[in-house]
């Protein structure tokens, strides 16, 4: 049976898939946040991934914080649910009594969060909305919030996969043009100065090997080259094994 160890560590590295990208600019993520917004009748909605030590927001409404500590995030209890946290008023819930957000501005009394469930089924965040003032919702509601964080991850999870794809299609294009260099380096730059030495050594043969200087500078000059060859070779084949790798 899986520790709660290893599981944390599991959730945390699915989390970190998430938080490199930014979610912000998603138009329809937007939309989820305006609509469960309206249904809720909050001024804040967000949409939040929690790590190790933190909350971060990664798109939020009515809401211009980006992070927050994990040990005062009401989102940290939602993770830990399969399903919708409701807190019909903060201050009669042991919870969050003492809660810097409930005790001090912006003194949050109600709080709605979905978790949010990847497709390796780690719960990586939450789907949220706040208010100010305490209020009861109905069951309807309740399920209305777990439909949107289920629209919400699968939006997330697809532009994650695209973007994912795109780096993936960089690191080809870059690999397929090292290997370009290559072959036009192996099918055009090797003949010039191998067969200048070769042409050089037949000279060099029928004279007897009394060679003039002239004809051994000349050589040098043409191993030189060959060898700027074979490392221009040597510098893309890692070029194209490092974005392979990546």
């Amino acid at each position: 049976m899986q520790s709660l160890i290893d599981k944390e560590a599991e959730r945390l590295e699915s989390v970190r898939r998430f938080k490199e990208f930014d979610f912000d600019l998603d138009k329809n993520l937007d939309g989820i946040l305006k609509l469960a917004a309206d249904i809720y009748e909050t001024p804040v909605a967000f949409i939040t991934l929690i790590d190790e030590h933190d909350q971060w927001f990664k798109v939020k409404r009515g809401f211009d914080v980006s992070q927050m500590p994990r040990a005062t995030s009401f989102c940290t209890h939602a993770i830990m649910h399969e399903g919708v946290m409701i807190v019909p008023d903060a201050r009669m819930d042991s919870r969050f009594t003492n809660n810097p957000l409930v005790a001090n501005a912006p003194n949050v009394r109600f709080y709605a969060g979905a978790s949010l469930a990847a497709n390796d089924g780690n719960n990586i965040g939450t789907l949220c909305v706040m208010d100010t003032e305490a209020k009861e919702i109905s069951e309807n509601k309740k399920v209305l919030l777990g439909i949107l964080a289920k629209q919400a991850i699968h939006l997330m999870e697809l532009e994650l996969t695209y973007k994912m794809l795109s780096v993936k299609m960089q690191q080809v294009e870059t690999q397929n043009k090292a290997l370009m260099d290559i072959a036009h380096i192996q099918s055009h730059e090797f003949r010039a100065p191998l067969c200048s030495i070769m042409g050089l050594m037949n000279i060099i043969k029928e004279d007897h090997y009394r060679e003039p200087n002239t004809y051994l500078e000349m050589m040098d000059e043409a191993i030189k080259t060959l060898d700027d060859r074979i490392h221009a070779v040597v510098r893309g084949t890692e070029i194209a094994k490092n974005a392979y790798a990546e």
